[in-house]
């Protein structure tokens, strides 16, 4: 699929006259902005975009963790972002434009670029469809955060160049917490188990842990989970009964408590006394925000904390 921008020299009166008509039966398409030289870019759903060589007014939807760590201050950004424990603090004074975003704001920050996950325009096509008419969109699917998501984000913002030195410094700090935990745990078993509302998960290789114990750390996992995860490898999670713990439960657990109630009365069950993680004291709680996201920095930080949890071999 192509997609060209070539309308010039938009002014803000007609761009916002555009949020009107958005809806109705306008062709015109979004472009970067003034004469700022272009290239074309690919993106994870296949779409030939032409995006600003350097852009500067930059709208990200889940990835501003990765303009942060290239220099590049975003204009404005969803309402995800502002839940990352690590980077909240950099965006403050950074707009908002909403969830679902909210074209209009959007047409007020006249972006020149905007980058977002690829799983927008599945759950809100309709308002994407709108907003590629703004400016440049591109795409990018939840893969792999440091090998795959990094590199291609950070290449449509311009700076690709600065991804190789911070990827060898975060292998220099993995290589550092695997070592870590083999001489703790050597092959034990690992296994994160989240208590929501209603809800029993076991998170597999991407968030709330996953993708640090899987592949950055490379912990074991159990059959149950390592079938799981053989199946779909960026599958998040799975949801169990409260009979199959006992299943899904690996040597050391790390625990995500968000229902203390429900906690309470899992704590007064058999089966949970009967965990070999629970009978050694080999349980450990995470904070549910802190590990929420699966972007670099939270991966780099919370990488750093679960090595020295379970290599102090000390419930918390």
């Amino acid at each position: 699929m192509k997609v060209k921008y070539r309308v010039r020299g938009w002014h803000m009166a007609f761009m916002l006259a555009l949020v009107f008509a958005l809806a109705g039966c306008s062709t015109s398409t979004g472009k970067p902005s003034g004469d700022a030289p272009t290239r074309e870019f690919i993106d994870d759903m296949g779409r030939h975009v032409d995006i600003p060589t350097n852009p500067q007014n930059v709208v990200l939807c889940e990835f501003s963790p990765i303009a942060l760590t290239i220099g590049l201050k975003p204009a404005a950004v969803c309402n995800n972002d502002f839940l990352n424990s690590f980077t909240k603090a950099s965006l403050e004074g950074i707009e908002s434009v909403g969830d679902p975003p909210n074209v209009e704001k959007i047409v007020s920050i006249s972006p020149d670029l905007m980058v977002f996950s690829s799983v927008y325009p599945k759950i809100y096509r309709e308002v994407m469809d709108q907003i590629e008419k703004i400016a440049p969109v591109v795409y990018v699917n939840f893969t792999d955060p440091i090998y795959d998501v990094f590199p291609k984000v950070a290449d449509a913002l311009g700076k690709k160049s600065q991804v190789e030195d911070w990827i060898k410094g975060f292998e220099a700090d993995r290589t550092g917490a695997r070592e870590k935990i083999k001489q703790a745990i050597g092959d034990e078993t690992v296994s994160i188990l989240r208590i929501a509302k209603g809800d029993l998960r076991v998170y597999l290789s991407t968030n709330f842990g996953g993708y640090v114990v899987r592949n950055a750390l490379q912990a074991k996992a159990v059959a149950k989970v390592q079938a799981e995860i053989d199946k779909d490898r960026w599958k998040n999670a799975v949801a169990i009964s409260h009979e199959l713990l006992p299943e899904y439960a690996g040597d050391h657990l790390l625990l995500i408590v968000e229902d203390e109630e429900q906690y309470k009365e899992i704590q007064q069950m058999a089966l949970w006394k009967g965990l070999p993680a629970v009978k050694n004291g080999q349980v450990y709680l995470l904070e549910a925000g802190k590990y929420y996201n699966s972007d670099i920095i939270t991966i780099r930080e919370t990488m750093k904390e679960v090595a020295d949890l379970l290599a102090s071999g000390k419930s918390k």
